[in-house]
């Protein structure tokens, strides 16, 4: 059975590319078009990897993070966070908030391919990896989100 990736994104466009792009490469994707609507995914479905947006009406990323922490919640899913603001305290809170991984917008789908890889790995035990880290790299030949 492939991994279930909740894809949480206001951005219907950006969406659709994550989920096409990790679709061609086997994972079941399904999708949130807000943090409100992500928490009751999370609590509904086994979710494998959750794909975060950081700036979102209503509930942003952090906030959902935030509310997955509660012990009422499920197990927070491992989680790569997507943010056209990456400043040093949004860094730092999602860091704390367990993020695997910060990727910067516009991202490479090559480095965003490899991450969900990563973390997807048959056998790949999640709570014993270290793959918090943040991609800033702005590659001008690769192909971007």
């Amino acid at each position: 059975m492939p991994n279930t990736i909740l894809i949480v994104d206001d951005d219907t466009v950006s969406r659709g590319l994550i989920r096409m792009v990790l679709e061609y490469d086997g994972y079941r994707c399904l999708e949130a078009e807000d943090g409100a609507t992500a928490l009751i995914m999370v609590e509904d479905h086994a979710i494998d990897l959750m794909m975060l947006d950081y700036m979102m009406p209503k509930v942003n990323g952090i906030e959902v993070l935030t509310a997955l922490q509660q012990p009422s919640k499920p197990l927070s899913p491992p989680t790569i966070m997507i943010t056209g603001m990456l400043q040093p305290p949004i860094r730092e809170k999602a860091t704390q908030l367990g993020v695997f991984a910060i990727l910067e917008k516009p991202y490479d789908l090559g480095e965003l391919r490899a991450m969900v890889a990563g973390i997807c790995a048959p056998g790949l035990s999640v709570e014993h990896t270290s793959l918090s880290y943040s991609v800033n790299r702005r590659a001008e030949s690769s192909p971007r989100a």
